[in-house]
């Protein structure tokens, strides 16, 4: 049996009933007699060091070594509260040294491991937790030793957030106007609004590693998996996932490929949710970015063809979920035809497109007569990008639907996969500082 050794911290809550989430000392800048301060070591499973040489922000981590022949469980913990109905976002960076050690996040329960054969770099666990009852929760690490493990490893660990005092999430907006207490991945950004903002965000995104279209398959099989709804290991289709009950039909990973297709079940194919004709066909890198290519019911695909994204007010046609092709609601400003899928991946989508609108800033103005549906849909700008019909709606798909864990699980993997991220699932607070309201 493993050895489960625990590292848990407890949060804070703020003044005057408003959910702060604060995590004391969590970057692990402070330090009294060789111990960090706000955090208690109940056991002797673990001890924990400050260290200046493997640090994610600020000067300081703390280094936990992990010992051999110790009590099951090991506590490193402070005391928080939390309230009823009050969400809180929770992330920790972990360094792993020697792999012999997998840490796995805990807030109120056991979360996602890492992955601890990733050595030698930071990776984030994270976790959107909204509180059940007003009351007092844990949060913190669990370490599981792994094969190889020689009795004793260091890892480290820091920025356990929220931390600081201005209130809401990480990456709150401050008194002055701006995001403000960024990880360091968005350190350029900080304090930026509007498209000063946006052109910070391209620059730290635009160098991603391109992949193969085939690679797609890859990412799909390994990390498109639905583990949200079903739970049963079927690729995760926007299309034709059922949010709200059994779905139709499954797509088994790497069997279902397609192909060719007849009909609705019949295989999954890569979906760019932004069309490919409207940046100019099998383009690099823009054909291959995961951030906005989807497994879908290849038959669906097809019939969204490159119809912009939109509320349909009649539809032709209605896939098994409930996805919606036909002529626009009234309202929306546009009269042609669109493709509308449910609600449940509105947001994802929403926020696919404000990834292609920064990503590709040095090159989107130039993509608007490229095919007749971009151009209903792109301005022929490189700052806003969209035409006001759409980029109202998308603003609205973004509220209503919410950053989800599948999609802070995604972003993670996509940026395994080609080395980049889509900064407005990490700060979905993006999207209103640049575009606004």
């Amino acid at each position: 049996m493993k050895r489960a050794l625990t590292l848990l911290g407890l949060l804070t809550f703020g003044v005057q009933g408003v959910a702060v989430a604060q995590v004391s000392n969590g970057d692990f800048e402070s330090w009294s007699n060789g111990s960090p301060e706000h955090w208690t070591t109940i056991d002797s499973g673990i001890s924990v060091d400050v260290t200046s040489s493997q640090v994610y922000s600020g000067s300081s981590a703390a280094a936990i070594t992990v010992n051999t022949g110790t009590q099951s469980s090991t506590d490193f913990r402070q005391t928080v509260s939390v309230i009823d109905g009050e969400t809180y976002e929770f992330s920790v960076w972990i360094y792993h040294t020697e792999g012999g050690v997998a840490a796995r996040l805990y807030v109120d329960g056991y979360l996602e491991y890492s992955t601890p054969a990733t050595t030698g770099q930071w990776q984030q666990l994270r976790y959107s937790y909204t509180a059940g009852s007003t009351t007092s929760i844990e949060v913190g690490l669990r370490f599981y030793d792994q094969p190889g493990f020689d009795g004793s490893e260091v890892v480290y660990v820091d920025r356990f957030e929220p931390t600081g005092s201005e209130g809401g999430s990480s990456g709150g907006t401050g008194s002055g106007g701006g995001l403000s207490d960024l990880s360091s991945y968005y350190q350029t950004a900080e304090g930026l609004t509007g498209y000063t903002l946006k052109t910070a965000l391209y620059n730290i995104i635009k160098d991603h590693s391109a992949q193969s279209y085939s690679d797609l398959w890859t990412f799909y099989s390994e990390y498109e998996l639905d583990e949200s709804y079903e739970n049963d290991g079927s690729i995760l289709d926007i299309y034709s996932e059922n949010s709200s009950g059994t779905d139709s039909y499954t797509f088994t990973p790497g069997n279902d490929q397609c192909g060719s297709y007849s009909g609705e079940g019949d295989c999954y194919n890569r979906e760019h949710s932004f069309p490919r004709s409207w940046f100019g066909g099998a383009v690099a890198p823009m054909n291959t970015d995961v951030h906005h290519v989807f497994p879908t019911d290849g038959y669906v695909n097809g019939r969204r063809s490159s119809y912009p994204y939109g509320e349909v007010g009649s539809a032709t046609y209605i896939s098994d979920n409930g996805s919606k092709l036909g002529s626009t609601a009234s309202g929306l400003s546009y009269s042609g035809t669109v493709f509308e899928p449910v609600d449940a991946f509105k947001g994802d989508i929403a926020r696919a497109y404000f990834y292609m609108a920064t990503r590709y800033q040095n090159v989107i103005s130039g993509w608007e007569s490229n095919n007749t549906y971009g151009d209903a849909v792109l301005n022929g700008t490189h700052d806003q990008v969209f035409e006001e019909w759409f980029l109202t709606m998308l603003l609205q798909w973004h509220q209503e639907d919410p950053v989800s864990q599948k999609e802070l699980e995604r972003n993670e993997d996509a940026y395994k996969f080609q080395g980049n991220r889509n900064p407005f699932v990490d700060y979905p607070e993006f999207v209103t500082e640049i575009w606004g309201q």
